[in-house]
């Protein structure tokens, strides 16, 4: 057993009901897709990796230290989502480092485990008066 969480590349619904629908039916869809791998996941990869090696980069000593649970973790990327499996026991340190991470490169992290969506938040414009207004 691991704690998983998906990365989502495509936009989602604001409300996270018919988010998690979407979430479902990329689910279903990831497990055939056979398109090529999206940049952004690809570039998470990297980041996540040169962190915390990938579990088939561990030599024997290293493996219980490390906090994915499979591997090659190349494999759980795909076109529109990826997944993670990390170990629960390190999911306190590595998930904020996921989450910050992805977001960074606008990837949405979805967590069933505590059902939240992490989401980009959009930059919100400072309100200004109208031209015709002086006060």
């Amino acid at each position: 057993m691991s704690y998983t969480v998906e990365l989502i590349c495509v936009p989602l619904p604001d409300s996270d009901k018919q988010a998690w629908v979407k979430i479902f039916q990329l689910r279903e869809e990831y497990y055939d897709d056979e398109r090529e791998k999206s940049s952004s996941l690809l570039e998470l990869h990297k980041k996540l990796t040169t962190r915390y090696p990938c579990l088939c980069d561990c030599n024997d000593d290293e493996v219980d230290d490390c906090p994915w649970a499979d591997g090659p973790m190349i494999n759980n990327f795909g076109h529109e989502m990826g997944m993670l499996a990390i170990s629960f026991s390190r999911v306190e340190e590595v998930l904020p480092f996921i989450i910050e991470t992805a977001l960074a490169l606008n990837i949405i992290v979805a967590d069933a485990q505590s059902d939240k969506i992490h989401r980009v938040l959009p930059l919100k414009k400072p309100h200004q008066k109208p031209w015709y207004r002086f006060w």
